[in-house]
C-alpha cells in the first residue's frame, strides 16, 4: 500500500507498539514464569512435610499398636490431623489389608479465588510410612497434605510479584517511551523522502539533522536515487544478457532445454495430485535435409515458420509453455487433458500438412503427446514421448495420444461451461492460507525457522468442490479461460475471502487474478464498486498477477495496476522470470513486491547460474523499491541461499504448509 496512505502504521507507531508489546510479553511471561516455580516448590515442601510426618507419627505409635491399644493411637493420630495441614491420614493392617484407622479433610481452600486454583494447580503428594513391632511390620500409615495453606500462600506471592513486575514494567515503558520520542523525532524528513521513493518519485533530500545516524541515511539515500537510473539500465541489460545465454533459443526467444527442465520438473511438484495435463512432442524431420540443400538461413525460417503456427494454435490459453529443446525438436506444456486439447491438436495437423511439399521429403512437422500428472518424472515422460515419434516413424500414424481414462475429471466442453457456471453462482470454496514471511539473515541455525513477527501477507488458496469433489485449479482456470469466465470466477473469489479481512486474518491477505481480470475494463469497475462498499479491504489485500498475463499487453495492465493502486490494493508480479523476456517493464509500474518463480528457487543452493539470476533481480527490484519473494522454499538448505543473497520474503512448505482457513 503507499507509505502516504499508510498513517496508522508509522515506523514511531511500530516501534512504540513493538516495545510495548515486548514489555507486556516479558512481564506475563515473568511473572508466569516465577509463580510456576513456587507452586513446584510447594508441591515439593509438601512432600517432605507428609513424608515427614508419616515417619515421626509411625514411630510414636509403634508401641501402641504392638500392645493393642487402639485408642491412644486414635488419639496420637488426631491430635496431629486436626492441626489443619493434612487432607488424609489413613492406617492399615499390613497383614489383611484392613483399614484400621482413616481420617480426611474437606478439600475446600478459603481466601484464594476458584480461577487462580485452575490456573495453578497444586498436587498434594501422599507419603507412607511403615510401622514396625519388633521384627514384624504390622501396618502402614499414609499421610496426604492439605494444599491449602500452599495455596494461600503462593496467592500471597502471585499478588506480590504482580505489583512488582507491573512497576517495573511502567518505569521501563516510560523510560523507553522518552528515549525513542527523542531518537525518532527527527525521521519525519526522511519519512517524507521515504514515500517519495515509494512513489517512484526519486528527489534528493538536502536537509541536514543534527542526528548523525540521520544523516548517513539520508545521505545513502540520496546516493541511491541519484544512481538509480543508471543502475536500472546497466543491471536490467546484465540481467537479460545472462538470461538469454542461460534460458532461451537465440532464434526462437523460446525456452531452452534448460528453462523447459527446470520449469516443468517445479511444475509436476506444484500442481494438485487430481489435475492431468498434456506434453506435446514436436519434431521438424526435414530441417536437416532443408540445411543441407537451401542453406541455414532457409532452415531458420522454417523453424521460425512453425514456431509461429504452434503459437497462434495454443494463443487462447496463457498458461501453455512453448519450448525449443533442440535443433528440430519442440515442447509444449498445456495444463489440460489430451481430450480437452484436441482441437489445438487437430489445428497444428492440418496445418502441417498443408505446408508438407516436396521442399519437406520427411513431412513439414510431427507430434505425439502424452498426459501427465504428479506422480510422473520428467525422463520418464521424454522416454514415452520417444517411443512414441519412433512408433510412428515406423507405422505412419498421423497422431498418437496416450491417456489415462481414470485420471482427473473427465468433461467436454460444454460440461466444463456449466460446471463452471455452477460454481460461480452457488458452488463451494476451501480456502487453505500460507503466509510470506519476512526474510532475514540469522547466523543462530537452531532459529531459521522460527518466524515470530507478522507476515508481509497471507496468500489465500481456494480448492473448488462440486459435488463434493475437488476440482484440479489448473484444470479449471484453464477451462474458465478458454470459456471466458474467469472473470467471474475472480469475482465469486475476492467475494468470498473479502470476509476474511480484519475478522479471520491477522494480516493482509493476498488474491491470484487471472489474464482476463487483470485487462478487462469491466472487471476494474466492478471492483471500484466492491471496493466502496466493503471498505475493510483497503490496505488488506494484495492481488497476485502473473507475468505472462501482465505481458499480454503490457500498457492496459499498467493502466489498470495504477487503478488497483488508487483503490488502497497492493501488487505482486508472481511466477517472475518464466516469459524470459526483458525486466525493464517494472521500471513504469507501481509494485510492491516480486516472486520469483519457483523454479529458479527449488535448487538454488545447487544451481550456480540460478543463484546469480535471483541476486540480479534482487539488485534490479531493491533499486525500484520493489520487495523480492522467494517461493516454493522446501528446506533449510534452500532457506539459507535465500537468507544470504538478501531476499525481502520467503514462502514455501519449510516455512509454513498451506493451512485450511475457511469454507463458504
Amino acid at each position: 500500500m503507499p507509505l502516504s496512505k499508510a498513517k496508522g502504521f508509522s515506523l514511531k507507531t511500530q516501534i512504540y507498539g513493538l516495545v510495548i508489546f515486548l514489555g507486556i510479553i516479558s512481564f506475563i511471561g515473568t511473572l508466569l514464569v516465577s509463580v510456576e516455580h513456587t507452586k513446584e516448590y510447594l508441591n515439593e515442601q509438601m512432600g517432605s512435610h507428609a513424608q515427614d510426618t508419616a515417619t515421626s507419627l509411625g514411630l510414636s505409635i509403634a508401641p501402641y499398636l504392638a500392645s493393642e491399644d487402639i485408642i491412644i493411637v486414635e488419639t496420637m493420630i488426631s491430635a496431629i490431623f486436626d492441626s489443619g495441614y493434612y487432607a488424609a491420614m489413613v492406617l492399615t493392617d499390613t497383614d489383611n489389608q484392613s483399614v484400621i484407622l482413616s481420617k480426611e479433610a474437606p478439600k475446600t481452600v478459603e481466601k484464594v479465588p476458584n480461577w487462580f486454583i485452575d490456573m495453578f494447580p497444586l498436587s498434594p503428594p501422599t507419603r507412607e510410612s511403615k510401622i514396625n513391632t519388633g521384627w514384624r511390620i504390622a501396618a502402614s500409615l499414609s499421610v496426604t497434605s492439605h494444599a491449602g495453606a500452599s495455596y494461600y500462600q503462593l496467592w500471597q506471592y502471585a499478588i506480590k510479584a504482580f505489583a512488582a513486575f507491573a512497576i517495573i514494567l511502567i518505569v521501563s515503558l516510560v523510560l523507553a517511551y522518552f528515549i525513542l520520542n527523542t531518537v525518532l523525532k527527527p525521521l519525519s524528513r526522511v519519512e517524507e523522502q521515504a514515500i517519495a521513493v515509494s512513489k517512484k518519485q526519486f528527489n534528493i533530500n538536502t536537509k541536514q539533522s543534527f542526528t548523525r545516524e540521520l544523516n548517513v541515511v539520508v545521505s545513502a539515500l540520496n546516493s541511491m536515487v541519484d544512481n538509480i537510473q543508471k543502475n536500472f539500465t546497466s543491471l536490467t541489460n546484465q540481467a537479460e544478457q545472462y538470461t538469454q545465454e542461460a534460458y532461451v533459443d537465440k532464434l526462437t526467444g523460446l525456452g531452452n532445454r534448460r528453462a523447459f527442465e527446470n520449469q516443468f520438473t517445479h511444475h509436476l511438484s506444484e500442481i494438485e495430485s487430481e489435475s492431468v495435463g498434456t506434453i506435446i512432442l514436436l519434431e521438424l524431420p526435414s530441417l536437416q535435409h532443408v540445411n543441407q540443400s537451401q542453406g541455414y538461413q532457409a532452415g531458420d525460417n522454417y523453424v521460425l515458420q512453425f514456431v509461429d503456427m504452434v503459437n497462434q494454435a495454443f494463443n487462447n490459453n496463457s498458461e501453455v509453455k512453448f519450448y525449443r529443446i533442440n535443433g528440430g525438436s519442440f515442447i509444449v506444456a498445456i495444463p489440460l487433458p489430451i481430450s480437452l486439447c484436441q482441437n489445438e491438436l487437430q489445428q497444428i495437423t492440418s496445418q502441417f500438412e498443408q505446408f508438407s511439399s516436396e521442399d519437406y521429403p520427411n513431412s513439414f512437422a510431427k507430434h505425439v503427446s502424452v498426459a501427465y500428472q504428479k506422480s510422473d518424472t520428467l525422463k520418464a515422460l521424454l522416454i514415452k514421448l520417444d517411443t512414441l515419434l519412433t512408433e510412428r516413424a515406423s507405422t505412419l500414424q498421423t497422431e498418437k495420444n496416450i491417456t489415462e481414462s481414470d485420471q482427473g475429471i473427465s468433461l467436454g466442453l460444454q460440461d466444463w461451461s456449466t460446471l463452471i457456471n455452477e460454481l460461480i453462482d452457488s458452488g463451494h470454496i476451501e480456502f487453505l492460507v500460507q503466509p510470506v514471511r519476512k526474510c532475514e539473515l540469522n547466523n543462530d541455525s537452531t532459529t531459521n525457522n522460527s518466524f515470530i513477527e507478522k507476515p508481509f501477507y497471507n496468500e489465500l488458496l481456494a480448492k473448488f468442490y462440486y459435488k463434493k469433489e475437488i476440482i484440479p485449479n489448473n484444470q479449471l482456470f484453464a477451462m474458465a479461460e478458454r470459456l471466458h469466465l474467469t472473470e467471474q470466477l475472480d469475482m465469486k473469489l475476492i467475494t468470498a475471502a473479502a470476509s476474511l479481512v480484519k475478522t479471520t486474518m491477522s494480516a493482509a491477505i493476498a488474491i491470484n487474478i487471472s489474464q482476463q481480470s487483470l485487462l478487462s475494463t469491466n472487471f476494474c469497475q466492478w471492483l471500484t464498486h466492491f471496493i466502496a462498499e466493503n471498505d475493510q479491504c483497503r490496505h488488506h489485500v494484495y492481488f497476485e498477477i502473473n507475468e505472462i498475463a501482465l505481458l499480454k499487453d503490457i500498457e492496459l495492465a499498467s493502466k489498470h495496476i495504477h487503478q488497483f493502486k488508487s483503490l488502497d490494493i497492493g501488487i505482486c508480479i508472481e511466477r517472475f522470470g518464466t516469459s524470459l523476456t526483458s525486466f525493464k517493464y517494472i521500471n513504469g509500474l507501481d509494485l510492491d513486491f516480486i516472486k520469483i518463480d519457483g523454479s529458479y528457487i527449488r535448487d538454488i543452493n545447487k544451481d550456480i547460474d540460478n543463484k546469480s539470476f535471483v541476486q540480479a533481480v534482487n539488485q534490479i527490484c531493491h533499486g525500484l523499491g520493489v520487495k523480492v519473494i522467494a517461493c516454493h522454499i522446501e528446506n533449510e538448505a534452500v532457506l539459507n541461499v535465500v537468507k544470504e543473497i538478501n531476499c525481502d520474503g520467503c514462502q514455501g512448505e519449510f516455512i509454513q504448509a498451506p493451512k485450511a482457513l475457511y469454507v463458504s
